[in-house]
C-alpha cells in the first residue's frame, strides 16, 4: 500500500470515527471556498500525506551510535563536529528519509573514506595533471587559468571538482567558493554541496526506488568501488531498521 493509500484509509476511518461530523464539513469545502457535494478523499488524504512527510523531516535526526555504526573508522571527535552540519544539509536537501538516508551516507562514506578526507590528495598523478588547462578535461571542468587543476580540486564529502563547479556550488550557496576555494572543504559548506549535488542530480528518487547501482554511476561516473559501496548502504540500511 502507498503513502497516498494508507492516508485515504485513514481518511476514510476519520470520517466514521467521533469527529467525523468536524470532519465531513471540511472536506466538503474545496481550497477555493466551493462546496464540493461529497466526500474530496483524495484531496484530504493529499494532505494528511504532505502532514507525515513534514513530521518526518521535522524529527529527522541521526544519532552519534548511528554515525559510528556506518562510519566506525572516522573518529569521534569530527563524527561530533560534522553531525549537525551532515544532518542540517540533509533535512535542507530532502535526504531525510530512511531509504535516502542510508544510501547518501553509503556512498559519502566511500568517497571521503568516512568522512575522514575532505579534500582530494594531490600527487598530481597523471590524471590530476589533466586537470590544468590546456587539456579537454580541464575543459569540461571550466579551468582555465594555470594552477586551476589544484586550485579547484576536488573538496567536500562527494568532491566537487573544477573552477565551473565551485562557481556553480558557490552562487546556490550564496559564498564566493571560486574566489576562497578553501571553504568547500569547510563543513559548514561541504556537506552543503553533497546534498546539493545529491538532490540535483535525482538520487533521491533513485535511492527511494533503491536503484543503488545508478546512485553509482551518476556520482562515479561508472562503478568503481561498488561492492565496498554496497557494503555501507547494507550497513546504514540495518542502523536505520531497514535492512531484514
Amino acid at each position: 500500500m502507498t503513502p497516498k493509500e494508507r492516508a485515504k484509509q485513514a481518511t476514510e476511518s476519520l470520517f466514521t470515527n467521533s469527529a467525523g461530523e468536524r470532519a465531513q464539513r471540511l472536506a466538503l469545502i474545496g481550497p477555493d471556498g466551493r462546496d464540493l457535494g461529497g466526500w474530496d478523499f483524495d484531496s484530504v488524504a493529499g494532505a494528511i500525506e504532505r502532514q507525515i512527510e513534514e513530521a518526518i523531516v521535522q524529527t529527522f535526526t541521526i544519532t552519534d551510535a548511528d554515525l559510528h555504526q556506518i562510519m566506525p573508522n572516522l573518529p569521534e571527535a569530527k563524527r561530533q563536529t560534522y553531525r549537525p552540519f551532515l544532518v542540517q544539509a540533509m533535512i535542507n536537501c530532502e535526504i531525510s528519509a530512511p531509504l535516502r538516508a542510508a544510501a547518501f551516507l553509503a556512498q559519502i562514506a566511500h568517497e571521503s573514506a568516512e568522512l575522514r578526507f575532505m579534500q582530494e590528495l594531490w600527487g598530481p598523478t597523471a590524471q590530476q595533471k589533466k586537470y590544468e588547462p590546456p587539456s579537454d578535461v580541464a575543459t569540461a571542468l571550466g579551468n582555465t587559468q594555470p594552477g586551476d587543476g589544484f586550485r579547484y580540486r576536488g573538496r567536500g564529502p562527494i568532491q566537487i571538482t573544477g573552477r565551473a563547479n565551485y562557481k556553480k556550488y558557490g552562487d546556490l550557496l550564496g559564498v564566493d567558493l571560486v574566489g576562497n576555494p578553501d571553504l568547500a572543504a569547510q563543513p559548514e559548506y561541504a556537506f552543503q554541496t553533497a546534498g546539493l549535488f545529491w538532490k540535483m542530480k535525482g538520487l533521491n528518487e533513485l535511492a527511494d526506488v533503491q536503484d543503488f547501482t545508478t546512485i553509482t554511476k551518476r556520482i562515479n561516473g561508472g562503478l568503481s568501488g561498488l561492492a565496498e559501496r554496497k557494503r555501507y548502504y547494507e550497513t546504514a540500511k540495518k542502523a536505520f531498521g531497514l535492512a531484514p
